[in-house]
């Protein structure tokens, strides 16, 4: 009999949770034993009443005690295996659920058939973390004790991969005024973008906002979620517009998270939920690295100047108590020390990064890669580096045949980048908890970096800040 089968992978961190997954006579109940395993469903015609009928509900729901806190759903047809409709039908309505102790967050992938090695069962993933995670640092390091007397490099920290990337608003102020002039314009300053250079004009620019969110909006949150959830280390790479985008639309003139010359997030609004989450928790302390990976030259950064007086700006905001940013010097000073002063924005610019990530091996779909890149990171390679940076997340649009693939497929909930999410995850980050702190001994911060933040990436960096700090 037709049928159409689901992936689901959960992760529950927080005591008294579980998660439930059903379709038409099918369904798993998993809690915190279940984390890191997948289960596998099938909507089937024989499981659905009515002759002419072919339609079943997936649906998962988050149980607190027994009781349902959260839930979404998706109607899929046995018999072509497509979304029907439901609440899960477009990534970027997946948002975060907040209940009086945890942080839900959930994401789902409308599969084909497997076509160009994608997997052709929909993805489904749901994660509960405690919403304790926004003062982590203070219970795994508190003040007077003696692990705050520990240089801050003892810290792992989870960091949500192109975080700025969290939002079509910039984009969308940009695509009222599309025109094929610019379209042009993106298809030559994008290098992926001469993998379609044989679609026609007419198709990209009806598909474009799909297009643009599949491949390119890695996170689904705001940065003050992403904080309350516990990601200490952000990554941004700050530029103005594309001078043809600047005239084109209203936006300020300001600085940009840039991805090629997709323009995310603003600078200053990001430093700005940054200062007011800091201010809120005495105790915690950010990372942020300003980077200018793979931006287009014409899109013009900001001065050293000009990113001082934007921190300086930032800070001065603080209400509870004075803030201060740092620099590099900041991660071989106490955890105490940078608290005592106040100094608990730590801003680094180009830092020397020991990292897992490299074109050839993150083109992938399938975790082996990604691990053999683990296993090949040593305590000696740390050595000259300020960071390590363990990243988890596929970059599969870089495979040629999943980028083309993803263009003219693009939907609301197919971008490839939720396709490998659960998946991974369920491979690279058990690999981190067993393996890293023993394959990485070098007083260096370690980070744990992946594709829409979640509380497996988050609680991992935390378990592995206190086996750190209480060595």
């Amino acid at each position: 009999m037709p049928s159409k089968g689901i992936s689901v992978y959960s992760y529950v961190g927080v005591p008294g949770y579980a998660v439930g997954f059903t379709v038409p006579k099918q369904q798993a109940l998993r809690d915190a034993t279940a984390n890191f395993t997948g289960h596998h469903l099938e909507v089937e015609s024989s499981h659905i009443e009515g002759l002419h009928h072919f339609t079943g509900r997936f649906e998962w729901t988050v149980f607190r005690y027994g009781e349902a806190v959260a839930s979404a759903h998706n109607d899929i047809s046995s018999l072509t295996g497509q979304v029907q409709g439901g609440t899960m039908v477009a990534t970027e309505d997946f948002h975060p659920i907040v209940t009086e102790d945890a942080i839900i967050t959930y994401g789902f992938y409308a599969a084909g058939h497997g076509e160009v090695g994608l997997p052709n069962r929909h993805q489904c993933y749901v994660t509960v973390c405690a919403r304790t995670n926004a003062d982590w640092m203070a219970r795994v390091a508190p003040p007077g004790t003696p692990a705050a007397q520990r240089p801050f490099s003892r810290f792992v920290l989870a960091a949500p991969h192109d975080n700025g990337m969290n939002s079509m608003t910039t984009c969308e102020a940009i695509f009222q005024h599309l025109d094929t002039d610019m379209l042009g314009l993106v298809r030559k300053l994008v290098p992926l973008m001469a993998h379609v250079d044989h679609v026609p004009d007419h198709f990209l620019m009806r598909k474009l906002p799909h297009i643009v969110y599949g491949l390119s909006i890695t996170q689904k949150k705001a940065i003050s979620r992403m904080l309350a959830m516990g990601a200490r280390y952000f990554e941004f790479r700050p530029a103005k517009l594309l001078p043809q985008f600047q005239r084109v639309s209203a936006l300020r003139d300001t600085f940009y998270f840039q991805h090629a010359c997709i323009p995310g997030l603003a600078f200053d609004d990001f430093l700005r939920e940054q200062v007011a989450f800091l201010d809120e928790h005495p105790a915690e302390i950010v990372t942020v690295h300003i980077r200018w990976d793979n931006i287009v030259a014409d899109c013009q950064r900001p001065t050293p100047d000009e990113i001082s007086a934007l921190l300086d700006e930032a800070c001065a905001q603080a209400q509870q108590a004075p803030l201060r940013w740092g620099g590099q010097e900041s991660f071989a000073q106490p955890i105490e020390a940078l608290r005592q002063a106040g100094r608990r924005l730590i801003v680094v610019t180009q830092a020397d990064k020991y990292d897992s990530w490299t074109a050839e091996a993150y083109a992938t779909l399938r975790p082996e890669p990604i691990l053999a890149r683990f296993e090949g990171m040593t305590t000696e390679g740390q050595a000259s580096s300020d960071l390590t940076v363990l990243q988890c997340q596929a970059t599969s649009q870089s495979i040629k045949e999943v980028l083309v693939y993803s263009v003219v497929a693009a939907e609301g909930a197919s971008s490839c980048l939720t396709a490998t999410k659960g998946a991974l995850d369920m491979h690279t980050l058990p690999w981190i908890r067993a393996h890293a702190l023993e394959r990485l001994q070098a007083d260096r911060t370690i980070v744990i970096m992946n594709d829409f933040i979640d509380g497996a990436t988050v609680d991992t960096s935390i378990l592995l800040s206190q086996q750190r700090l209480s060595a």
